[in-house]
């Protein structure tokens, strides 16, 4: 196939664009050319600015079997793109959005579960739920193919986000990790879980739009995944559960929302994704490994009082 893929050079797009070359695909990315691509195989990089309709006149008619959408949070990544590229029914158009789309439930939400602002996801879920809006708008105009993927939180070696990281950087140095005192449950998907099924994706028969949940089918606890990544460093866990509210923010002293997170998935059964194989523990596994050789420098802005949390 003749594809594209918006993003090439962090986490997911990345890892993704690795996939399709590996499976013979012809890839084109498209960045902004700031990040280095460190991996040889794509036919074309263009070089532009997604929300910039000038930027990217020179992507104007082009056409694809498949766009892998990767990098759209809002109205504004999508719009100049749509205006670009020749869509119609030969291009399956793939979006990677997310379960944040969903007002809060304490149960697994389906992909009819209400849709809406959210305050616990603020501003980035009310982005990718406006963005594929706009998508099934042009979708119903324009007649191409589109899948919408909402998976759970996604983890695994490469991850640009300063989530198993923190975890990791704690559990090295013996320090204790502030959890959100609760029963929150949530649920995660391995990187090479999630871009096997978006590779396999376009060859499945479909026309119209279709929203399909994506992830690994355990729910987990913050002491358990503080206990496996504890597992995967080789340490005892060290976490103390704090009673923040009304205090501090979850996300000040942790880099996931305190929140149940889970996303019924049989409709991805049925409509034939390849279903996550990666359990935690491998998955963790594979992280630490990776972080082991690349020590990668992250940060969360949002988590400034770790240490303040500990003395609650």
């Amino acid at each position: 196939m003749n594809v594209l893929v918006l993003g090439g050079t962090q986490f997911v797009s990345r890892a993704l664009a690795i996939r399709l070359i590996a499976c013979e695909h012809e890839v084109t990315i498209l960045t902004r050319g700031i990040a280095p691509v460190d991996y040889e195989g794509a036919i074309r990089h263009v070089r532009a600015d997604r929300t910039d309709a000038a930027s990217l006149r020179q992507m104007r008619g082009m056409r694809f079997d498949a766009v892998f959408d990767v990098s759209g949070y809002s109205v504004r990544d999508i719009a100049p793109v749509l205006e670009s590229l020749a869509l119609d029914e030969r291009t399956k158009y793939v979006f990677l959005s997310s379960g944040a789309v969903y007002r809060t439930s304490d149960e697994p939400m389906a992909e009819d579960a209400p849709k809406g602002e959210n305050e616990i996801w603020g501003a980035y879920g009310s982005g990718k739920l406006a963005a594929e809006e706009l998508l099934c708008a042009q979708q119903s105009r324009r007649g191409f193919p589109l899948a919408i993927i909402r998976p759970a939180y996604i983890y695994g070696p490469g991850n640009n986000l300063y989530r198993e990281a923190y975890l990791f950087d704690r559990l090295e140095r013996g320090a204790a990790i502030p959890i959100p005192k609760g029963a929150a449950r949530t649920q995660f998907v391995h990187i090479d879980d999630l871009v096997r099924m978006l590779e396999g994706l376009p060859r499945l028969d479909w026309r119209g739009a279709e929203a399909l949940n994506y992830t690994h089918p355990v729910t987990i606890g913050w002491e358990h995944l503080v206990a496996s990544a504890a597992a995967a460093v080789g340490v005892e866990p060290r976490s103390a559960a704090v009673d923040y509210r009304g205090k501090l923010d979850a996300r000040e002293f942790f880099p996931f929302r305190d929140c149940t997170y889970l996303l019924d998935t049989a409709k991805a059964e049925r409509f034939g994704l390849a279903l996550p194989e990666v359990g935690l523990a491998k998955g963790l596994e594979e992280a630490y490994a990776w972080y082991r050789r690349a020590r990668p420098t992250l940060h969360d802005a949002k988590m400034t009082e770790v240490e303040a949390a500990l003395s609650l």
